[in-house]
């Protein structure tokens, strides 16, 4: 152990000595000299030069593994801040809490667009729903008025002809036969025509598809009129009004075939109408996405009313208090955590020394020196052009006193060299110097100094002072003195 002594301490028994010393003959000075010599029971050793590790001292900075300054990403004041320089803090710990009037309004705004985008959704396919029924039904009805149109047409030539060609047994068969498909025809027009008045009752159809289904059942019914009539001819007998009225009616079917059939066409063109109406309803759900996307975006924005903490670490710098504006980029805190690093560079020539998961002892003079164990984690792959040099990292364990910022010292092992180690306990320190006791060969203990340089476990190397095969005390120095006797024990 180095020990720190005063002059007066080591020096207090030289006067005496001297001064018995004074006014004797040379024989008489020896003599007295040997007798009067103390002797001190204390423990030596012979140094020997032996091979010993060569360090290179890299100096640094500590500096934290995680470092982290939050700052808001929107624009609000601060209502509160908890922690203080110097306090723990966990990972999703409430560091900032903001004004989020102004966000939670956005967030129901939001929520309010996305109700109305489902509505629209809704209605969207009620009509096209409503649409595909009333498309289907116009189309069915039209066919149906082609086939009854055909019907009559086919029932005016037959007619026709029969007037043409006088009334004959089989004439008056086949106009009975007429009037019964005329009746059929016009019982058909008067089951359609209640249908559609239905479906206009509940809205499905349009007013005028219930005139023009009263328009076919009038038809219809003048047909069965006109087969009543035409039967009745057949039986009296054709007469040329007969003839005119029976050309009348086939031109008049002829005519109701072409309405029919145009109302085909006009039905399924306005089918298409299905397809706006599809195109309706994907507008409407793209709106609902938007909605929902402009909602969430909302949330999320409404989040940022809090900070929090990304990792486990310690409050280091606060920069606002409660009531200042928070704006986006403006630091509010600072955490470091993940524990301590020293930062420290060396030199080309050493860093073929280096490797990762090396172990170096590393001092922190703002601890007293104090030498704390350090491990190679990172080695910079790029160095400084200008020093030919590089920054390798060193992760730091053991004393919790160490803060980042500290200077610290890394002593890395770059080869071997001839050196001479004596115990740390023969030396001590005073004012900056360094001392051992040399044993002589006389066996008095002589006060000499010493450069020392770096210390290994219990041991430290003398630079300077010391050759080899001398010998140190190394126990019991509080009682040596220059010039005493030491008997080793």
């Amino acid at each position: 152990m180095m020990r720190i002594r005063t002059w007066n301490a080591w020096l207090s028994a030289l006067p005496l000595t001297a001064v018995i010393l004074l006014g004797c003959s040379p024989q008489e000075k020896t003599s007295q000299a040997t007798a009067s010599v103390a002797t001190v029971k204390a423990d030596t050793e012979i140094v020997r030069i032996a091979p010993a590790a060569k360090y290179y001292q890299a100096t640094g900075t500590i500096r934290p593994l995680l470092n982290a300054t939050l700052s808001s990403k929107v624009m609000a004041r601060v209502l509160s801040i908890e922690p203080r320089e110097g306090d723990r803090v966990r990972a999703g710990q409430i560091i900032v809490r903001l004004d989020s009037r102004e966000l939670d309004s956005s967030v129901n705004m939001a929520k309010a667009n996305l109700t109305s985008a489902n509505v629209g959704v809704g209605s969207a396919r009620t009509a096209a729903s409503m649409e595909s029924k009333t498309s289907l039904a116009r189309i069915a009805q039209a066919e149906a008025q082609v086939t009854q149109a055909k019907g009559a047409l086919s029932a005016a030539r037959a007619r026709l002809d029969l007037a043409k060609a006088g009334p004959r047994t089989q004439e008056r068969s086949q106009a009975k036969l007429a009037v019964i498909q005329a009746a059929s025809n016009m019982k058909l027009a008067a089951t359609e025509l209640e249908r559609t008045r239905k479906l206009v009752d509940q809205g499905a159809l349009a007013h005028r598809q219930l005139d023009i289904a009263q328009n076919q059942f009038d038809q219809a019914k003048a047909q069965y009129e006109t087969a009543v009539e035409a039967e009745a001819i057949a039986i009296e007998g054709t007469r040329s009004e007969d003839l005119r009225a029976a050309q009348e009616s086939v031109v008049q079917a002829e005519a109701s075939v072409r309405q029919a059939e145009a109302g085909v066409r006009s039905a399924k063109a306005a089918s298409m109408l299905i397809k706006v109406r599809q195109e309706e309803i994907r507008s409407a759900q793209a709106q609902v996405s938007q909605s929902a996307a402009a909602l969430q975006s909302a949330r999320i924005t409404a989040d940022y009313a809090t900070v929090v903490a990304p990792f486990d670490g310690v409050v280091v710098r606060r920069f606002v208090d409660p009531g200042s504006m928070a704006t986006p980029g403006l630091p509010l805190v600072t955490i470091e955590g993940g524990g301590l690093r020293l930062e420290a560079v060396v030199p080309e020539t050493v860093l073929s020394t280096v490797k990762l998961g090396q172990s170096v002892p590393v001092a922190i003079d703002a601890l007293g020196a104090q030498v704390v164990s350090g491990r190679v984690v990172e080695i910079v792959p790029q160095g400084d052009a200008s020093t030919h040099s590089f920054l390798v990292r060193l992760a730091l364990m053991g004393n919790v006193r160490m803060k980042s910022g500290m200077f610290g010292r890394a002593d890395i092992v770059v080869g071997r060299q001839p050196t001479i180690l004596i115990p740390a306990s023969a030396t001590w320190e005073v004012e900056g110097l360094h001392y051992v006791y040399v044993v002589n060969s006389e066996g008095i203990a002589r006060l000499r100094i010493v450069a020392l340089g770096k210390r290994s476990g219990d041991r430290i190397e003398a630079l300077s002072g010391l050759t080899d095969g001398e010998k140190v005390v190394v126990g019991n120095l509080d009682s040596v003195r220059d010039g005493v006797r030491i008997e080793g024990r």
